[in-house]
């Protein structure tokens, strides 16, 4: 009987670490991308309210339109507007694009030179439902990229996520959501509890499984 517990108890307690161990690798992933990003970009939000900005030979305006109880925005980068635009409702303050609409960064080589020369400018646009989003990289020669980013097609380059979780949708994850998917702070230390009950389980198991003893 006590062979039949242990052998019961280091089953179960293998199951419950196999499967916890899939969440707990996802979120290992993420923090390291994370830090990976933290180390490798100096990243600076600018300020879209002053509506236009004059970054590093480039030149970002935020264009706002009146049309009826909304307010157009649109996005001049050099001279020139880009695609796309959103009708959203103004605030009392005003502020109705930092952190959602428009969103604009500098982004700095954490390993180059101090000066910023190299430099490059992002711009996000959040589109519609705030389900899709649009981002121009342009460099200080003015050669601009182009990426447009889904909540179903994410972006192979985690420096798209990242600059999408600072504009407005922290949510989203770099390949997985399952650090963000709950408000709940408890969340992230639900499956390393998980992870350690099996583990106690599997202890106890190997602990109580009956040794044959040794003849005189």
């Amino acid at each position: 009987m006590k062979k039949f517990i242990s052998i019961f108890l280091i089953l179960v307690g293998i199951m419950v670490i196999w499967a916890a161990s899939k969440p707990l690798y996802l979120m290992y992933r993420e923090k390291k991308i994370q830090h990976s990003l933290n180390t490798t970009y100096a990243i600076t939000q600018q300020d879209v309210t002053k509506n236009i900005l004059k970054i590093n030979n480039n030149t970002i305006e935020v264009v706002n339109t009146p049309k009826g109880n909304l307010i157009r925005l649109e996005v001049m980068l050099n001279g020139k507007k880009l695609p796309g635009s959103a009708d959203v409702v103004p605030v009392n303050n005003g502020n109705y694009t930092r952190g959602v609409w428009v969103n604009v960064f500098t982004i700095h080589k954490s390993q180059e030179e101090a000066s910023n020369e190299n430099d490059r400018v992002a711009i996000v646009q959040t589109m519609k439902e705030q389900a899709s989003w649009n981002i121009y990289y342009v460099d200080n020669k003015q050669k601009m990229t182009v990426r447009h980013v889904t909540n179903e097609n994410r972006p192979a380059d985690p420096l798209d996520t990242y600059l999408i979780k600072n504009s407005g949708s922290p949510m989203i994850g770099y390949y997985s959501d399952i650090n963000y998917a709950s408000g709940n702070p408890f969340a992230t230390i639900i499956p390393i509890a998980i992870a350690i009950s099996g583990g106690i389980l599997l202890f106890i198991g190997f602990l109580i499984f009956p040794r044959r003893k040794k003849r005189g």
